[in-house]
């Protein structure tokens, strides 16, 4: 199989995508695919995107292309909005761009946000609602208290995915989804994020720490998130993406110049609440 080098959430971060490309080209994939969300809360949309398109055989719409496309379907904050409206007029004239955009105002998101390729489901969400559902536990003051709740729903989560495995964003953090039974995946010698990790009777939420492998995949049902190249939001602030090639998949973390993007936010003709909440953030992966 193919090795491929699976990217998601860049949100106009160039400074960070051009991190990770550097860093893709290092391990030499057969092909990059990108999960969405290329645009939103960064100061680059038109250059991400750009790029992107000039690297990525597989590129999916994200719930930020809808929402620059066709303004007030997401049901975004007004931050995130404001700077969607601000994207879009950064991005007009961008010919990739119109192609998706004119396919999102007719209508085509679920089929521009969601792809199966054999045994492989690529969405940005998750299937059935793919600009919108998180694949997520939800809360981790909830992880105990409302454990038996959030299993289920990761178990209903996992089977929307009708392919043995299956690949999303949307959440900004890295992750594996899959069955209990399949825990052996996890060797004992690597620790993890003990903050956003959700074990169940029935699943196991798994949320790596730094750079990981991960392998023995094969035959077993998953789920796997890269996480976000341009917006971490697992206290990492390390830009992340994930290198797979069927049965192993290598979650890697890339620094890169955070105080380049920040300033370049604060430049921004936005808000100054909108500059602060997107430039802060980074520096604190959250």
């Amino acid at each position: 199989m193919p090795r491929i080098a699976i990217l998601s959430d860049i949100h106009g971060n160039l400074a960070a995508l051009e991190a990770v490309l550097r860093d893709v080209e290092t391990q030499k994939p057969d092909r990059i695919v990108c999960l969405g969300d290329t645009v939103g809360y960064g100061p680059f949309p038109r250059e991400c995107f750009a790029r992107v398109h000039e690297v990525a055989g597989l590129i999916l719409a994200g719930n930020h292309e809808l929402e620059t496309a066709v303004p007030g379907d997401e049901g975004m904050e007004e931050d995130a909005r404001e700077m969607a409206l601000w994207s879009a007029r950064a991005l007009e004239g961008l010919e990739p761009w119109e192609r998706m955009r004119s396919a999102l105002v007719d209508g085509q998101a679920e089929a521009l946000a969601l792809r199966i390729e054999g045994k492989i489901t690529w969405v940005h969400g998750a299937p059935e609602e793919p600009t919108l559902r998180y694949v997520w536990p939800g809360h981790r003051n909830h992880f105990l208290m409302l454990n038996s709740q959030l299993d289920q729903f990761l178990v209903e989560l996992l089977g929307r995915f009708a392919t043995p495995h299956g690949f999303c964003g949307h959440t900004h953090v890295p992750a594996v989804l899959t069955t209990y039974e399949n825990r052996e995946l996890f060797g004992i010698s690597q620790d993890w994020n003990r903050t956003y990790t959700f074990v169940g009777p029935n699943t196991i939420f798994y949320v790596p720490l730094g750079t990981t492998m991960i392998g023995g995949l094969w035959s077993k049902k998953v789920v796997i998130n890269p996480g976000s190249v341009g917006q971490p939001r697992d206290r990492d602030p390390r830009a992340s993406w994930a290198l797979y090639d069927g049965d192993l998949v290598t979650f890697r973390r890339v620094a890169y110049d955070v105080s380049a993007t920040q300033a370049a936010i604060r430049a921004l003709p936005v808000a100054d609440s909108t500059r602060s909440y997107f430039a802060d953030r980074l520096e604190r992966g959250e």
